[in-house]
């Protein structure tokens, strides 16, 4: 843009029709790049045409805005930045942040790399294609080092023992938190991560509309199966405290923080960034963490590069999960050249698999028609006293992509007389549970 235009756009703000009811607000962002957000002490930030104005109440595009009031306490809780910094680079501050961290708990670099993106990506949450959840597991007391450093970096952070949807939803709209549950109800902990990860999801609270739109960090014995950045914390790791050291991160990283949203979200919000290569679980997170490094391709690579032994522990779960379990089942009776799949038989056949792998688990017919029908997307019919899926070379084709796209092992070695095994295998021809063929 050139300063002639430039100059004739803030002409324009100025002779725009000012409204008379200012806007309390916790925050905005615009389409032409432009960014508000709050500051401590009850101040805005606006940055607009790469200049930045502090103040009580701000104006633009015709529109006043104040800050939305907020409880003292929770405002204290929110840990927000007294003031910006412009960003010099996405790389510098992933590296920054890296370095930090690496101070304070022992991880490898590939995990360092991740985990500051993620900070990043708290920080532009409405920008993203899901919110991002980070799933840190093991020993209880071994996350600590960590949490206290996520509380001083994330966007907003919210230490909660037992988080509720309704708790959240009882926010000020607008506030796009980081969730840090320590000690969640399971059934609490699964309800809000399947909102986190429905960015349209709305809950109606007293008959008006509410968008929860957070990050989340789930701390849990074991790994949740769900898309996130899962990092094993499986022996407590040296402990620094962060009580003398806290106030000069968030008043050194934090301005640094929210220069990067403000200049950067239009940017994160066009991302076209994505690993079709990896499993669906492990793409959506790639999605998200590559976008947040919008503009900087040298570091998505290296994104890509360490969601790899993330992706293949990926793959190893859903080949040896319930639904692969089943595919397998299924793929036996396709090579048999059965016209039909009875679920009885396909139970048997899913028990007996499990069974040679020194599986205790043991399903019922009614367990397995259910994970054809729900989990699959196959539909068995009844048939007289049961049920059945009847084998057409459409039906079995998509068992063959889905039994692909799970990494089903008997997939590794594709019969030669079937002619579904090879095109299953070609890229994008796998399908992920429910599509459709």
């Amino acid at each position: 843009m050139s300063m002639g235009d430039e100059e004739l756009i803030s002409l324009l703000e100025e002779q725009a029709p000012v409204r008379e009811e200012p806007l309390p607000t916790l925050g905005e962002l615009f389409a032409d790049g432009s960014a508000i957000d709050l500051l401590r002490n009850q101040q805005l930030v606006l940055r607009s045409q790469s200049k930045e104005e502090i103040n009580l109440r701000l104006l633009h595009q015709g529109q006043s805005y104040v800050p939305a009031p907020l409880d003292g306490r929770l405002e204290d809780l929110l840990h927000l930045p007294a003031t910006t910094v412009p960003l010099e680079s996405i790389e510098g501050l992933v590296a920054q942040l890296s370095s930090c961290l690496a101070s304070h708990v022992e991880l490898d670099e590939a995990n360092l790399l991740l985990l500051a993106v993620f900070i990043l990506s708290t920080w532009v949450i409405e920008c993203l294609p899901y919110a991002p959840v980070l799933n840190l597991w093991g020993q209880p007391g071994a996350e600590a080092a960590l949490v206290d450093l996520l509380s001083c970096l994330c966007r907003r952070p919210l230490r909660l023992l037992e988080p509720s949807v309704r708790q959240l939803a009882e926010l000020p709209s607008g506030l796009c938190p980081t969730v840090i549950a320590k000690q969640a109800n399971e059934r609490e902990l699964a309800r809000l991560l399947a909102i986190a990860a429905e960015p349209q999801a709305q809950l109606l609270r007293k008959g008006v509309p509410v968008n929860l739109r957070c990050a989340v960090v789930a701390c849990t014995r074991s790994p949740l199966p769900i898309s996130a950045l899962t990092i094993a914390l499986l022996q407590p790791a040296k402990y620094n405290s962060l009580r003398a050291q806290s106030l000069h991160l968030m008043d050194d990283l934090q301005p640094r923080l929210l220069g990067y949203r403000l200049s950067q979200h239009l940017e994160v919000t066009n991302s076209h960034f994505d690993c079709p290569q990896f499993a669906p679980e492990t793409r959506q997170l790639a999605r998200v963490l590559g976008a947040a490094v919008a503009g900087a391709p040298a570091l998505q690579a290296k994104i890509a590069t360490a969601l790899e032994s993330l992706d293949e522990q990926c793959r190893v779960e859903r080949s040896q999960s319930l639904d692969g379990v089943v595919l397998e089942a299924l793929l036996v009776l396709c090579h048999e050249n059965k016209p039909a799949a009875y679920v009885l038989e396909a139970t048997k056949l899913t028990n007996g698999i499990l069974l040679a792998r020194h599986d205790n688990r043991e399903l019922s017919p009614k367990a397995v028609g259910s994970i054809m029908r729900n989990r699959l997307g196959l539909g068995p019919q009844r048939k007289g006293p049961g049920y059945e899926l009847a084998l057409s070379s459409e039906v079995s084709r998509r068992i063959h992509r889905l039994a692909a796209g799970y990494g089903v092992l008997s997939m590794l070695t594709p019969r030669a007389d079937c002619s579904s095994c090879q095109p299953a295998l070609l890229p994008n021809t796998t399908e992920s549970p429910g599509t459709n063929a």
